[in-house]
């Protein structure tokens, strides 16, 4: 297994600032927000500086991550599908596999019909656009979006019929809809292309009690997650994926625990 950190995470920092938190961090990539790729292209005047640094550096990027979910509107949508064809611009030239996306903007639960339907005839667009230049399409399993249990993840995977479709397993956004992650990563393997990691103390019931922990501390046994991947013969990234003031020092824990634990080399090179 490879490691990166999501730059999500540090989104009212410059992304120089997330390159170099990697750098110091030891991890093998970045996973790069749009809005990072897109700030720097202003203050700079193209992205040829980001790539050349991401390069010299030895690092990958694993996922190019913008935010589209292709179900409020008809205007939304054609933003999106807008977006979906920059982040696959983005894709190519940072030499990433992947275009992070949505789908959905509520509990499958709740999703009436001609909804689902008119959604996935965008989705089925970004995946049109997606294959012309020759990327995947990472679908985030998330809370309260339609990808949020594992029969609406297989559905939309069977619906949607197109092998540029991938997922981006999240095992603590499954534990908020009350999923065992370890149920939902073995069901759903094979769609996988990419992993995020994070771990909280989370009151499910009262979730204003919500403190960022270590991957290994927390509600979701990651531990037996690495172990599952290390099993299926996972290759691909883990981008630690943490929000707020508290996220940074989790990341750093995080590293610790993994290479005390044999997950993580101490360098660039995976001991597993």
């Amino acid at each position: 297994m490879k490691w990166s950190l999501c730059s999500t995470g540090n989104r009212d920092m410059p992304v120089e600032y997330v390159l170099n938190r990697v750098r110091e961090l030891g991890l093998d990539g970045i996973e790069l927000w749009t809005g990072h790729i897109e700030e720097y292209a202003e203050r700079h005047g193209s992205v040829d500086g980001l790539v050349e640094d991401i390069r010299r550096s030895g690092l990958q990027v694993p996922a190019i991550s913008p935010y589209v979910s292709f179900s409020k509107s008809d205007e939304e949508r054609a933003e999106n599908l807008a977006t979906v064809e920059k982040a696959a611009e983005y894709a190519v030239r940072f030499g990433s596999p992947v275009v992070r996306i949505f789908f959905g903007h509520l509990p499958s639960r709740d999703t009436p019909d001609a909804l689902w339907a008119k959604s996935m005839e965008g989705l089925k667009q970004a995946l049109a656009i997606a294959d012309r230049y020759g990327v995947n399409l990472g679908l985030e399993l998330h809370n309260n979006t339609f990808a949020d249990q594992i029969e609406p993840i297989r559905r939309i995977f069977r619906e949607a019929d197109h092998p540029r479709l991938r997922m981006i397993f999240d095992g603590f956004n499954l534990y908020l809809e009350r999923v065992d992650q370890l149920e939902a990563l073995e069901a759903l393997y094979a769609y996988m292309d990419h992993v995020h990691m994070k771990s909280y103390f989370w009151n499910l019931d009262a979730p204003e009690t919500r403190k960022p922990t270590s991957v290994f501390d927390g509600d979701v046994d990651n531990v037996s997650v690495c172990q599952s991947l290390y099993s299926n013969g996972y290759e691909g990234f883990v981008s630690f994926e943490y929000f707020g003031p508290d996220g940074e020092q989790c990341v750093k824990a995080s590293v610790a625990e993994l290479r005390n634990a044999g997950w993580m080399a101490d360098g660039k090179k995976d001991v597993r």
